[in-house]
């Protein structure tokens, strides 16, 4: 039989045994749940990290397309940026990441040696290979449209996409690249997709991207607000663009700045996109020339339903009069093809810019035949 004190001593016992366990179990429960914890911020840490964000955009640096520095500093972006211009190469495209590299380099030699730029214009490049290729990346001011660049990121795809679409890998990495822009807060929540060819006489995207941009959720047809931004209203295509032919003889120079401007109709039929209206302006100087006997298409300026203004004699040579095509008239033409009456404003424009530069006198006045 045992002592009381033995009884006492045993119960004390199980009792501190009981004590341990049950600290023991909350002791590993505890660690548990840190262990937990820790994996759990882990993964968090693992899928949400820049290089992890997005596991289908394959970004790849300068250095991995071996691209050259650039000659000089550039300006940097005021981030984030609201604005995207979206372009064309207009050359072969590539489907493999060894051409898409041999491109990036042909693309940026000829930006720096041939055009004297300082480095390969756009920000990013995507190639065919699905894969995105940086040139001046987000930071980096751009020059793929000259008076937006300050205002804007510049994409370029890779190829010519004038009789062709570009491939779904191709489309589906742009629109990744800019989703990622906004997760990094480089590109405005609510930012504006353009096309190159709304702000700037050229082909650029190619009609067939350009088909595509347009049902995109972002892509912004009034280009109002941009050209504001870029402080650039008007889009000129000069002489060499629409290939006009030379002037048959000296022409007279207009006595600055001129006192009068007149705008007349061209009697002819309308156009809306780029090609067309070249071969519209084409036509007017082949008819002025060998038709009507003038020195060279007779406006100093034309305006197009495609919303450019053609360079005809420009701001300093004078046109000829109607009466004997011979003398000159000391007075700035400008020209409309197809209906007058959607680009009277800028016609307008055209003119405050013409005063601003010294061509046209504050009090000038208007003549309008157009009526």
């Amino acid at each position: 039989m045992q002592k009381p004190e033995q009884n006492n001593l045993e119960t004390e016992r199980n009792t501190n045994v009981k004590r341990f366990t049950r600290e023991l179990i909350l002791l590993c429960v505890f660690l548990l749940m840190l262990v937990a914890l820790a994996a759990g911020y882990s993964y968090w840490v693992l899928t949400h990290s820049p290089m992890n964000s997005n596991k289908n955009l394959h970004i790849l640096d300068r250095s991995e397309w071996h691209g050259e520095p650039h000659s000089d500093k550039y300006e940097h972006l005021k981030l984030p940026i609201s604005n995207v211009i979206i372009s064309h190469t207009a050359t072969e495209g590539c489907e493999t990441e060894e051409i898409c590299i041999y491109r990036m380099q042909t693309i940026q030699g000829f930006h720096m040696k041939s055009l004297g730029w300082v480095d390969i214009a756009y920000n990013f490049l995507v190639g065919g290979d699905g894969q995105i290729y940086v040139g001046r990346g987000w930071h980096g001011q751009g020059q793929h449209v000259r008076g937006y660049s300050a205002v804007s990121i510049g994409i370029a795809f890779i190829g010519t996409f004038v009789n062709v679409e570009p491939p779904v890998r191709q489309v589906e990495a742009a629109k990744r690249l800019m989703a990622e822009g906004v997760r990094l807060h480089k590109l405005h929540p609510d930012y504006h997709i353009y096309a190159h060819r709304q702000l700037s006489p050229t082909e650029s995207p190619g009609q067939k991207l350009f088909e595509m941009i347009k049902h995109w959720p972002r892509w912004t047809p009034d280009v109002t607000q941009l050209r504001l931004l870029g402080n650039a209203t008007l889009k000129f295509v000069t002489r060499a663009y629409w290939l006009a032919q030379p002037p048959q003889r000296t022409l007279p120079p207009l006595k600055l700045p001129v006192a009068s401007v007149r705008l007349v109709s061209t009697v002819s039929p309308a156009c809306s996109t780029q090609a067309e209206c070249v071969f519209r302006v084409r036509l007017l100087q082949t008819y002025h020339i060998e038709s009507s006997g003038y020195t060279d298409i007779n406006y100093n300026f034309v305006i197009a339903g495609d919303t450019n203004i053609y360079e005809g004699r420009g701001w300093d040579q004078s046109c000829e009069t109607e009466q004997d095509h011979v003398s000159a008239s000391n007075e700035l033409v400008v020209g409309f093809v197809g209906a007058s009456a959607s680009n009277k404003k800028l016609a307008l424009e055209l003119i405050e810019q013409g005063i601003k530069w010294g061509h046209i006198s504050k009090d000038y006045t208007l003549k309008d035949n157009t009526t």
